[in-house]
């Protein structure tokens, strides 16, 4: 007999993993007596450089920029100035997507994410509070006083789940694919499609696994596992946070799910792909923004999850768009303001609470006009085809 929730614990929801250990992790010993540490933070060695002034932000000023900064001590600013004038909106809500369904293969995650619901009633709320939590730290920095209370809003908001699903919140490396997701989906982008440049700058490889051993190492496990550190044994360098990314897709799933586990994570992993088509294409280009999740989803994990696979068709276009994307965006300039900084600031001044009904009521109203635009197409098209009939016929 199945046992409910409640008497589940830490052990239900384990996976034995320990034939295959995720980068960053040496030992078996390592990954369950003794494990790594996540380092402090280090002192500074000088005050940060700042940002040249807007007139000085020429040609490729951001890797200029990025090869004065240390990566050892100022990750910080590196990863601020990456993100906030290199992403956006749209390629920050593809990765959340990708990166919740990648987590939701686990037993832990998907019973995780089923339990709030919140997936599923209010995607979008959910997705705006995911991102302004990630940019918050990214703006702010690992270690400062702002990003110190949202991590810890976060571990509370933990709290609220495994206090009705123990055990959920007791596996740290799930946790970390959460902060690897955020740093690695670009790259991988770039590598899936053919990308002219696959790699980001070294310092930003260098930047990424240092600022995440920060942030995970201020999130908590629940109090069944010892109320541990999320930023033990987190990978050390880029090739770490590679493979561990690459690892977490080959995790063979099959071995650790039942009939519960695959529903939940189909049902989870369809109300990321919904929330993301919704929020970016209007109903009759709904199944597009499906296609778009689903090609940038490794076909192992479409197959756990059975959400299906995009069309072969389609998925050739999406990636042709993306790597002319992505050339054309490394062959210009870069930004002289950080433009995903202004978008992350204004959704700051949005009810997140009413994003979820706004967003579908926008999309009717546009709807409706687009098919208002449409019906006068045909009835012109057709008067005038049968103007033609007539003038024809005479």
């Amino acid at each position: 007999m199945t046992p409910s929730l409640l008497e589940r614990d830490k052990l239900y929801y384990k996976l034995d993993i320990t034939d295959n250990l995720p980068p960053g992790t040496d030992s078996i010993e390592q990954f369950e007596v003794s494990p790594r540490q996540p380092r402090p933070p280090p002192r500074p060695k000088r005050p940060v450089p700042e940002w040249p002034p807007e007139a000085e932000r020429k040609g490729k000023w951001i890797w200029r920029y990025l090869d004065k900064l240390d990566p050892d001590t100022e990750y910080d600013q590196i990863i601020k100035t990456a993100i906030f004038f290199m992403a956006n909106s749209f390629a920050f809500s593809a990765g959340y997507a990708s990166t919740f369904i990648h987590l939701v293969q686990t037993p832990a995650g998907a019973a995780a994410v089923h339990h709030t619901a919140k997936a599923y009633r209010r995607g979008h709320q959910r997705f705006f509070e995911t991102q302004d939590y990630f940019l918050d730290w990214m703006w702010y920095g690992s270690g400062s006083d702002v990003s110190r209370k949202r991590l810890e809003s976060v571990n509370r908001i933990h709290a609220s789940v495994w206090k009705n699903v123990p055990g959920a919140y007791s596996h740290p490396w799930e946790g970390e694919m959460a902060i690897i997701g955020a740093a690695y989906f670009e790259t991988y982008l770039r590598k899936l499609v053919g990308a002219r440049r696959t790699e980001p700058h070294p310092n930003v490889q260098r930047a990424w696994p240092e600022w995440g051993e920060r942030v995970c190492a201020q999130l908590r496990t629940e109090p069944l596992d010892g109320s541990r550190s999320f930023g033990v044994n987190f990978p050390r360098t880029w090739a770490e946070v590679e493979g561990f990314y690459l690892w977490f897709q080959r995790i063979p799933m099959e071995r650790y799910t039942d009939d519960e586990t695959r529903r939940k994570a189909h049902d989870a992993s369809d109300a990321f792909i919904r929330q993301f088509s919704v929020m970016w294409f209007p109903r009759r280009l709904q199944w597009f923004g499906r296609q778009v999740v689903l090609t940038v989803i490794p076909a192992p994990i479409r197959e756990h999850n059975e959400i299906g696979h995009p069309n072969p068709v389609t998925e050739t276009l999406i990636k042709f768009a993306i790597k002319v994307y992505l050339d054309t965006k490394d062959a210009l300039p870069d930004p002289v303001r950080p433009d995903f900084s202004d978008e992350y600031h204004a959704a700051k001044g949005v009810n997140w609470k009413k994003t979820d009904v706004q967003t579908e009521a926008e999309w009717t109203r546009r709807d409706r006009i687009t098919d208002a635009i449409l019906l006068t197409i045909v009835l012109v098209g057709g008067m005038w085809a049968l103007w033609q009939l007539r003038i024809f016929s005479v």
